[in-house]
């Protein structure tokens, strides 16, 4: 899933591009689904809404999406 948020390397075509390049099968390999820029999350009244953090394995925690992007630059440029 890809964040919307408007910057120049949010590019359907780009990426999958990109992703082609490096020897990834659109549709068998991946998908690119676009989801909303989600920024705050409000509540109240009581609704019945919990909000919980996800804790995944360290290896996992550790992927940085912005050093991803960094070294995709000079694909996507």
């Amino acid at each position: 899933m890809v964040k919307d948020t408007g910057e120049r390397y949010h590019d359907r075509g780009n990426m999958i591009y990109a992703l082609q390049e490096a020897g990834f099968k659109y549709g068998e390999d991946y998908e690119v689904m676009d989801v909303p820029n989600i920024t705050n999350i409000t509540y109240g009244r009581q609704v019945g809404y919990d909000f919980s953090k996800e804790k995944l394995p360290d290896e996992i925690e550790e992927i940085s999406g912005t050093e991803i992007r960094d070294k995709m630059q000079g694909v996507w440029s």
